[in-house]
């Protein structure tokens, strides 16, 4: 009634506790920081992944919006508009479109990261349309064409009762 023999190492798994080389470091992930400037002079720097769009940015600015600023916050993320070099960025754009700079931390790399673009930041007063901006604008400039074939202040069809949607325009040739 002899105890059988403990197992051989052999017949175990092995485990080491040393790191494998085959396991991938986890990847780093290019981001674009920009400070935001609103109109009373307070900023706020935020990270984003280059693809993320305009209108994801203004979500993620109004969702994290700060409790010092509470006097500033808008009702909703369509009310800011963000603006660079001058130009209101669209909703749709992305980050990585607009040409903003980006940066690849890296764990061994010790270069610094380039800093911040500045954007501004610009709260609505009143809601924004809801897309007849691009309609209005089309119409304006159909009309201003039409007028600007029967002469100047006459419209297309020749019929002077007929002032709707006739106004000024300036042609810049």
């Amino acid at each position: 009634m002899d105890d059988p023999p403990p197992p051989q190492a052999e017949d175990q798994p092995v485990q080491t506790t040393e790191p494998s080389a085959a396991e991938p470091e986890p990847a780093q992930v290019p981001q674009t920081t920009l400070t935001f400037l609103l109109v009373s002079g307070r900023r706020r720097t935020m990270s984003f992944d280059p693809e993320t769009t305009v209108g994801r940015v203004k979500e993620l600015i109004w969702n994290a919006w700060p409790t010092e600023w509470s006097d500033e916050r808008p009702p909703a993320p369509a009310f800011l508009r963000v603006l660079y070099l001058g130009k209101i960025l669209q909703d749709e754009e992305t980050l990585a479109k607009l040409n903003l700079p980006s940066f690849t931390p890296s764990p061994t790399d010790e270069t610094p990261p380039p800093p911040p673009t500045i954007v501004h930041l610009a709260i609505r007063m009143h809601a924004p349309a809801a897309d007849d901006a691009p309609k209005k604008r089309k119409s304006t400039r159909r009309n201003a064409t039409s007028a600007s074939e029967g002469g100047p202040g006459v419209p297309a069809d020749g019929d002077a009762a007929d002032d709707a949607g006739s106004g000024c325009c300036c042609v810049v040739c």
